[in-house]
């Protein structure tokens, strides 16, 4: 178990707690899951609905024009494989994929 900061009131708080016992801040929106976010990557990734699930939406109207072009096809797909790296990487902090 570790220990992180929290970033509205700066107390330290355990890593597996959802939110800051003392404030009540949450990283990121619990709602989401990680899990559907991986999936949407790995379906939908060059058309960036894994970014818009994140919150991330103007990389996901980028994402999304870039498909339809030959070119932006390709680098959508190298983009949405690496976001599902990422995705993998950080299964246990979903705060580091999600914005608030």
């Amino acid at each position: 178990m570790a220990l992180i900061y929290c970033r509205e009131c700066g107390k330290k708080y355990s890593s597996r707690a959802k939110k800051c016992p003392r404030c009540g801040y949450a990283p990121y929106d619990l709602s989401k899951s990680i899990w559907v976010y991986l999936l949407l990557c790995w379906l939908f990734g060059v058309f960036g609905a894994h970014r818009f699930y994140a919150g991330k939406k103007d990389s996901g109207v980028v994402m999304f024009i870039l498909t339809i072009t030959v070119v932006g096809s390709v680098i959508t797909g190298i983009w949405a494989l690496i976001d599902l790296i990422i995705g993998i990487c950080n299964i246990s902090t979903p705060n580091e994929i999600f914005e608030k």
